[in-house]
């Protein structure tokens, strides 16, 4: 019987887009159902007490800066560490996500060309025109997405998998839930491939 793993993430997150594309691989490869819970990440931390990544010191902050260009050459992936729109807020990006699935369009792989945007094309995931580009390069209907994603049934949408993020004890960006086991971060892949399968 295949499995259903809860996928929470920020589009704003560098790990996240680090690892998008080889969970939605892993999960596809599985058999497995993905249920895409974008959620409000400066919400969470402000509600869990967490001081955010562009607050933390200098040091852990350039630490996590070659870490991820670490695990970007090792992907094959393109990475600018320092990109020209982070932080930005997740809410605008998040909301087109949950819309795009909504109006029956992949939004796997609209979650992935945000992603890629921030951290390599230098797009503003807070601004809707940017929004708005990568959605047309996709061939999607970007000015109904955005509009689908200012609606009320959206946002109640985004503020309950951000509910449900905290319920379930996901502090960060991306965290896997199977059958009620949290995995985090995507160097736990492997984890999430075994868990799929078991």
């Amino acid at each position: 019987m295949a499995k259903q793993v809860e996928y929470f993430f920020a589009p704003v997150s560098g790990y996240a887009y680090l690892g998008h594309a080889a969970f939605l691989e892993i999960a596809r490869r599985a058999g497995a159902e993905v249920i895409l819970r974008p959620f409000d990440i400066i919400a969470l931390f402000s509600g869990q007490g967490t001081v955010p990544p562009p607050k933390q010191g200098d040091k852990r902050l350039s630490y996590r800066q070659e870490d991820m260009a670490r695990w970007a050459t090792r992907l094959g992936l393109p990475l600018n560490a320092k990109p020209a729109h982070w932080p930005a807020n997740p809410g605008p990006a998040s909301r087109a996500i949950l819309a795009t699935e909504e109006m029956g369009h992949d939004a796997g792989a609209v979650a992935g060309a945000f992603m890629t945007g921030i951290w390599a094309e230098e797009r503003n995931l807070a601004d809707a025109a940017h929004l708005a580009e990568m959605l047309d390069a996709l061939g999607l209907p970007a000015a109904d997405i955005l509009a689908k994603g200012d609606t009320p049934e959206i946002v109640a949408a985004y503020e309950a998998n951000t509910a449900r993020a905290d319920a379930l004890g996901v502090f960060g960006s991306p965290t896997f839930v199977i059958d009620g086991v949290r995995y985090y971060g995507q160097d736990r892949l492997d984890f999430v491939a075994e868990a799929l399968v078991a």
